[in-house]
């Protein structure tokens, strides 16, 4: 339940690279008017991490984009994402 109230709650307010107010966009994604970039939560990480490496497993995913292994299991386990051809137990 804890980590349910941690992903649900995590929406970033500034941005982590100029600490401007940020855009929410939506799927985790935000943009930074002063800086002129995008900048993801960690649901959005994860989220484009696997849109370029569809196959990958959590311990992977969880190396590339820094999120906590527990977190992306939960996303998983809440269907979060929907990964064709990959049973949610092969990325565990």
């Amino acid at each position: 339940m804890e980590l349910d109230r941690m992903i649900s709650d995590v929406k970033l307010k500034a941005c982590p690279e100029c600490g401007h107010t940020i855009d929410y966009k939506g799927l985790g994604e935000y943009f930074c008017r002063t800086c002129d970039k995008t900048v993801y939560d960690d649901y959005g990480k994860v989220r484009h991490f696997l849109e370029e490496y569809p196959g990958a497993t959590v311990l992977q995913i969880s190396q590339a984009t820094g999120v906590d292994k527990a977190k992306i299991r939960h996303m998983v386990d809440q269907d979060k994402f929907v990964i064709n051809g990959h049973p949610r137990d092969s990325l565990m």
